[in-house]
């Protein structure tokens, strides 16, 4: 169970801790990081909630969670 919820929370939350402190680091028009900011913005819309044990065990025994 613990192990779980620190899956789900190192896979929801540490792309945005990654972005917050690229944005505070560096931020300009000719570094790389904006570029970065973007990738990472775009992949945690994407898969933030397809990742981790819990979806792949519900997906595993059919449990629908939009219902």
């Amino acid at each position: 169970m613990i192990e779980g919820i620190v899956n789900y929370s190192l896979n929801k939350f540490c792309p945005i801790f990654i972005i917050a402190f690229l944005l505070f680091l560096n931020f300009g028009f000719v570094v790389w990081e904006p570029y970065v900011i973007m990738g990472l913005v775009f992949f945690v819309e994407k898969f933030n909630f397809k990742t981790g044990y819990a979806v792949a065990y519900c997906e595993s025994k059919g449990i629908n969670i939009h219902s």
